[in-house]
């Protein structure tokens, strides 16, 4: 190991601060990405959410969020076969435009989309159990069990971070492939059930609230949800033949995502009829649903396999922040000692658990607060809201600076522009997210306005942090990057 892949600690010992490298295969990386979007979402949670917010047109928003993605996919798919760095989104940034505040800026949006993801499924974990035993058994949780559930996930985060990448992506393939397995039958069985096959539900004038409603349906259900496919950027380092494979695997993940999205919440809008109002007032129409047309015990199974699933997600999504505060330090933007490497398992142990602390900070303060001002139900539902509201702005906002760096990057290497590709494609779907942030801010009233709070102090946060670092800061040319 060179030095270069070394630091000397305060101790005055060396550490490493390299990766594993070869630890995680192509399915790995699809499974990655399909846990972290979390498929059983679209039944129990992301799917809930854009009912919510924009009635029957939820599986359109789901369809066209798909849609625009693959679109956005172009800019990721190419510098993905370019870069393979721990950074991932900042680094390809920092590859296009070669400025330090506008790439270290998109590192802390990535940042703050996985620690607001990993707080809002935490909560997301204690509030689905919280409605759904109300649902299955008339049961009201105490509060305190409430707190210890969403406490479970950075736990758990904890553990598997510390022990290195190969362990969450075998995980990964499981957790995948059982969510989309059952829900898929689950959504045939209520369809053939229910004798519903309306398709009202991909005409937007039946949107709730107009295009306010379907857009913000977008982005607290689908692009929240979809956000996850970029997860796998940050393995880069880790990944076997991580130039091919990474960019296949997030085409593969995002094809299969948006094709079982579409149809689990069209299973769930559809079987529910005239009876929508209803199913959705549960806060947990799938589970109504499958306790209706299937009977408590498949509903039981269905509330345990969500629960299973929305604890994971998180754990394992945890990765992808360790690893862009690991590249952040690296850089000098945070503190050097969060770029150690652990000896044994070549994971990056001190970010991770800089993270964990992070994270039940963030948890327990959005407990307190929501809850105390708006009762437990309706608290642990705003309170993810919130957060889901923001990061999704977060999202977009670092797809679409990664969109518009496309282009740059193409000049810097001297490569061939391909104008439909490479600059109208992607620009198409930058200005489709920008006009999904204007709606989704534009018209947040009561609780969602702390997302506005939320925004605004990120931003400030990190744009202090890169000015007071600013000397000691490392930016790689494209060139660099590209070796």
């Amino acid at each position: 190991m060179t030095n270069e892949n070394k630091t000397t600690t305060s101790g005055g010992s060396v550490a490493p601060t390299k990766l594993r490298h070869d630890a995680v295969s192509f399915w790995g990386l699809v499974f990655y990405a399909v846990a972290v979007i979390f498929p059983a979402g679209a039944f129990a949670v992301t799917g809930v959410t854009a009912m919510v917010f924009g009635g029957i047109t939820a599986p359109l928003a789901f369809l066209v969020a798909g849609a625009t993605l693959f679109l956005a996919i172009i800019a990721v798919y190419v510098f993905s076969e370019k870069i393979a760095n721990a950074g991932g989104y900042f680094k390809f940034v920092e590859a296009g435009t070669g400025s330090k505040y506008l790439s270290k800026s998109v590192g802390f949006w990535n940042l703050f989309w996985v620690i607001g993801d990993i707080v809002g499924a935490s909560i997301v974990v204690g509030w689905f159990v919280y409605v759904s035993l109300i649902a299955l058994f008339n049961y009201t949780l105490p509060f305190y069990a409430v707190v210890l559930l969403s406490l479970i996930v950075p736990v758990l985060y904890l553990i598997v971070g510390y022990f290195g990448i190969k362990v969450a992506a075998r995980t990964a393939i499981f957790i995948g492939l059982l969510q989309i397995v059952f829900f898929v039958i689950i959504g045939v069985v209520l369809l053939g059930l229910s004798h519903n096959h309306s398709l009202a539900p991909f005409n937007i004038t039946n949107s709730l609230n107009g295009l306010y409603g379907f857009f913000l349906a977008m982005v607290v259900g689908a692009f929240l949800a979809y956000g996850g496919y970029g997860s796998i950027v940050s393995l880069g380092e880790e990944a076997r033949l991580p130039k091919t494979s990474l960019k296949k695997a997030i085409v593969t993940s995002l094809l299969i995502m948006v094709a079982f999205d579409t149809f689990v919440v069209y299973a769930i809008v559809a079987s529910s009829g005239s009876n929508f109002a209803t199913v959705v007032g549960s806060f947990a129409p799938g589970i109504y649903l499958a306790q209706q047309y299937m009977g408590i015990d498949v509903a039981f199974i269905a509330f345990l396999i969500v629960i299973f699933a929305q604890i994971s997600s998180p754990v394992i999504f945890g990765n992808s922040g360790a690893r862009t505060i690991f590249a952040l330090a690296r850089d000098g933007v945070l503190p050097k000692s969060l770029a150690r490497v652990h000896k044994k398992y070549q994971s990056p142990h001190i970010a991770t658990i800089w993270l964990f602390i992070v994270l039940v900070v963030g948890i327990t303060a959005t407990l307190a607060g929501f809850v105390q001002v708006l009762g437990v139900s309706n608290g642990l539902f705003y309170g993810f809201s919130a957060w889901f509201t923001a990061i999704t702005v977060f999202t977009l906002m670092y797809h679409i600076v990664t969109n518009q760096s496309l282009a740059l990057f193409l000049h810097r290497t001297k490569e061939k522009i391909n104008f439909p590709f490479h600059v109208i494609g992607p620009t198409i779907a930058s200005i489709i997210m920008a006009i999904a942030i204007y709606y989704s801010l534009a018209g947040l009233t009561g609780p969602l306005m702390v997302a506005y709070f939320m925004i605004v102090i990120w931003i400030i946060i990190s744009l202090v942090i890169i000015f007071i670092r600013r000397k000691g800061l490392k930016v790689e040319s494209a060139e660099e990057l590209t070796r």
